[in-house]
């Protein structure tokens, strides 16, 4: 730590700029946090491989749902009924379900408070579970499951006899004529923050002793990277970097509310797609999705903002469940293809809008090309890390 930010220092003292040195001490502890989650194999779990030869198996990963107690701190209550919706059609389709982080927010709330408020979002996990298709990371607010013990008193009783272990990280072999040809790695995507990872006994005793009680008088949310444009761009770009210096890995994450796919914001997306528009009438469709998802996040890019370009479909970003519109974002694994989906649909209706999707021997065509990172992250005191035989440099 102190030797990335003597090189901060020195990154800002050459820049003559305090932010470029802040931005670099983020981003290349976002780098070191991903690595040091990568390389612990005690919490990483290895889950079904993907035959693209065939149909099974199937994942959805859903991240970010925030429950709480039912109060006016508690995110979930208005995606309540499409997420349980969403959870009983994967269940009845054979999916494996991904709970991806942040499940319950505990940073708020005390975890009994919040289980007996959401019992049947529980009871519909449990489910999966029983099956053997139930896998779960934790993720900063609820990062109190990283303990065996404190899983096995408030979670273990809700999902039966067999064993609950939830994970810092989870890997998902790709397989196609029966040789790897890469894996998804999917964790939260806190690791690294100085908020949500280093400083966590703080933030948590700011949340839940001030926070709480001025967003349930003003139905405000937290200023973090689910809403503020500039702290979200940066992560992503931190993520993108540490995924594109991997070797045949695609990297899942949550954590920031807000949906990437294939290294591409959906908001982004939805920018190219309306400059491709060929008639009015899909101009017009494409701009009120744009304007729509926009309102989701508090600060939109400005106009002098650009998105960053990605050549590599490396990493995806599943938004999150605790949308004020009561709508989620998930990414459904299936049928050798991967979609970022939308419940409900345009219509208010109990299904699944697919807001984009592609194939996944593309994605992965792409993992191994020989691009460079977004923007290059100058690193003057480098140490090797190695995670699982993939190896790349970031700063001590």
């Amino acid at each position: 730590m102190w030797q990335r930010i003597k090189q901060a220092i020195k990154i800002m003292w050459q820049e003559k700029s305090l932010k470029a040195g802040w931005k670099h001490f983020l981003e290349i502890n976002i780098l070191a946090g991903l690595d040091k989650a990568y390389q612990n194999q005690d919490s990483l779990a290895a889950l079904p491989a993907i035959d693209l030869d065939a149909e099974h198996p199937k994942y959805i990963i859903f991240s970010d749902q925030h429950r709480g107690a039912r109060n006016g701190a508690d995110d979930f209550q208005a995606s309540e009924r499409a997420y349980n919706a969403a959870l009983a059609y994967y269940f009845e389709m054979g999916y494996h379900l991904i709970a991806l982080g942040d499940v319950e927010e505990l940073w708020e709330e005390r975890p009994s408070k919040v289980l007996r408020n959401y019992t049947r979002s529980l009871e519909l996990e449990a489910k999966f579970h029983e099956h053997g298709r139930y896998h779960r990371v934790f993720g900063n607010h609820d990062d109190i499951w990283k303990s065996a013990r404190l899983v096995e008193h408030y979670l273990q009783s809700t999902f039966g006899a067999k064993k609950l272990i939830v994970y810092e990280s989870l890997r998902i072999p790709v397989q196609q004529n029966g040789e790897d040809i890469g894996e998804f790695y999917l964790v939260h995507g806190h690791q690294g923050s100085i908020e949500s990872d280093y400083l966590t006994r703080l933030s948590r005793i700011f949340v839940r002793y001030i926070w709480r009680v001025f967003q349930g008088i003003t139905k405000k949310r937290l200023n973090t990277p689910a809403t503020n444009w500039q702290k979200r761009q940066l992560t992503n770009i931190a993520m993108y970097n540490w995924a594109a210096a991997q070797e045949n890995l695609v990297l899942v994450t949550g954590h920031t509310h807000y949906p990437v796919f294939e290294s591409k914001t959906h908001e982004a997306q939805l920018v190219e797609a309306l400059e491709r528009a060929a008639t009015p009438a899909d101009r017009a469709a494409v701009a009120a999705e744009l304007e729509w998802v926009r309102a989701q996040g508090s600060q939109p890019p400005q106009a002098n903002e650009a998105y960053p370009e990605a050549e590599k479909s490396c990493y995806f970003n599943s938004g999150c469940c605790s949308f004020s519109d009561g709508k989620i974002t998930g990414l459904e694994i299936v049928n050798g293809r991967i979609r970022l989906i939308r419940w409900p649909d345009d219509t208010g209706e109990p299904n699944a809008k697919e807001l984009t999707s592609a194939p996944l021997h593309s994605v992965f065509a792409t993992v191994n090309a020989n691009i460079g990172p977004i923007e290059p992250v100058p690193t003057p005191l480098e140490l090797p890390l190695v995670a699982n035989g993939h190896k790349h440099t970031v700063a001590a």
